[in-house]
């Protein structure tokens, strides 16, 4: 089949079952008629490569086939990485862990200025996650005590840090 008006012959006669096959075989029309004009751009890349196809329609569907397996293939594969999670950096840049260490240092320069007992209470809830019946049973003090200095403590901290720009 050296001759390309074999080629185009050959491609008025198969591309409508051709097309039909892809489309049955992909379920979707308009990658069916890309798979349909790739075929034929492979067939012409063969003849002028090698020479005589002995099956021509043979050949055409088992390439029709193959890059019908290959773009199914690659949108599963595109499928399935749009449906994974996107997963957080492990290793934040260094600039962001940079301005975290800063932050905590705040955070931590500011529960270092409490009042004693205030930092106490509070340090026993939120880091030791104590409950405050717990804490006012170590402490030997009442439950009210532990929510009113907890109370405080918060607004303290809320005055010692600065306050983050909304987003």
């Amino acid at each position: 089949m050296t001759d390309t008006v074999h080629i185009a012959c050959l491609y008025m006669k198969e591309r409508p079952d051709l097309r039909r096959f892809l489309t049955s075989m992909t379920g979707n029309l308009s990658l069916a008629e890309d798979l349909v004009q790739e075929t034929f751009l492979h067939v012409l890349e063969r003849d002028n490569a090698s020479g005589e196809i002995r099956d021509p329609r043979a050949y055409l569907i088992r390439s029709a086939r193959n890059l019908a397996l290959n773009a199914l293939a690659v949108q599963r594969r595109n499928a399935d990485m749009d449906e994974m999670p996107e997963i957080a950096d492990p290793a934040p840049a260094a600039v962001e862990r940079m301005i975290a260490r800063e932050e905590l240092l705040l955070v931590m320069r500011a529960i270092a200025g409490l009042p004693a007992r205030r930092r106490q209470v509070f340090v026993m809830s939120r880091v030791d996650d104590l409950t405050y019946d717990q804490i006012a049973a170590r402490l030997g003090i009442s439950r009210n005590t532990v929510m009113v200095q907890i109370v405080r403590a918060l607004s303290d901290l809320r005055k010692a840090l600065p306050m983050p720009e909304p987003a």
